[in-house]
């Protein structure tokens, strides 16, 4: 009797351990994609905020190749949320390949918790003391009130202001968050110097090409006229000075008749749609949708992790 319950007994402990374990959410890596700046898995931004930071970071792309990305999910697992800003944001590659610029904020209401990171190439600029600056004063007193909105926006914009700097770019940022988005190739830094003032009068080779001028005009105004008989009448001006350069003296001789045209052959019935001829095709691809500004893509920045967060 015994016998028989043991094995009941281990059957059913391990199928309610199967239960409890298929209970338990399932732990999924952070999933990246290369052409947006915002992926709001949590669901807690407005779309007007997700384009302010697109916009933000699709001018500093174009313009420095930094980038700025805010992803959001609610709960993180069993990562903590250095390693899993860190596994995020080597997968998203924010930033240049070869400034290693990029800039990622992580948002987990669940956690009631933050954290950001700096690509690799800007450790020694942006560091880690001035990132936690940022969160602490534009991030913190509205995570607090859950305006995740605000604090979004607020905390972009405060880094990007800080890149700004870092690499000497003067377009506006409220502009481009609006959609002003400077296009790429935009030269950062400040304006090029104004070309120096040129100095006035005429230069004594200007005068000389000046009196060569003059003198070439009044010797074709003094040639002669030369009047032809025949058909043609006047031919123009001939310069005997020259060794009789020119058209030669004496009657023209008459030009011989022109052919006959031949006659233009029929025309052949009209295809369909009222339009004669043809019978060929076309394969060009017509019009299309105009290019613009450019838009966001992930450029293969690296991150060595660090960063700073909530706590």
């Amino acid at each position: 009797m015994k016998q028989s319950i043991l094995p009941r007994a281990v059957g059913v402990l391990t199928a309610a351990a199967l239960c409890t374990a298929c209970a338990l959410p399932v732990l999924a890596a952070p999933q990246a994609d290369p052409d947006k700046a915002v992926i709001d898995n949590a669901d807690i931004l407005s779309k007007e905020t997700e384009t302010y930071v697109t916009n933000i970071s699709t001018a500093l792309q174009n313009t420095c190749g930094a980038q700025i990305g805010v992803y959001t999910v609610d709960t993180i697992g069993n990562y903590t949320m250095e390693g899993y800003t860190y596994e995020l944001a080597n997968e998203w590659g924010l930033g240049d390949a070869d400034k290693d610029n990029g800039i990622v904020l992580l948002l987990a209401p669940g956690e009631d918790n933050y954290h950001a990171m700096c690509g690799a190439g800007l450790e020694t600029q942006f560091t880690v003391q001035m990132l936690q600056t940022i969160l602490n004063e534009d991030m913190e007193p509205n995570w607090v009130n859950k305006d995740y909105d605000a604090g979004t926006r607020q905390t972009v914009y405060a880094m990007a202001e800080k890149l700004c700097t870092i690499y000497g770019l003067t377009f506006d940022l409220d502009d481009a968050a609006a959609g002003s988005i400077p296009s790429a190739g935009t030269v950062s830094g400040s304006a090029p110097a104004s070309p120096p003032p040129q100095r006035g009068g005429v230069s004594f080779g200007g005068v000389l090409i000046l009196v060569a001028v003059l003198a070439v005009v009044i010797v074709l105004l003094a040639v002669p006229r030369r009047y032809y008989g025949g058909p043609g009448g006047y031919r123009g001006p001939t310069f005997i000075w020259f060794g009789g350069f020119g058209r030669p003296r004496g009657p023209r001789p008459p030009r011989p008749p022109r052919p006959p045209r031949p006659p233009r052959p029929p025309r052949g019935p009209r295809g369909p749609g009222g339009f004669g001829g043809g019978g060929g095709s076309f394969r060009g691809g017509g019009a299309g949708r105009m290019g613009g500004g450019g838009s966001f893509r992930a450029g293969g920045g690296s991150f060595r992790g660090g960063g700073a967060g909530r706590r």
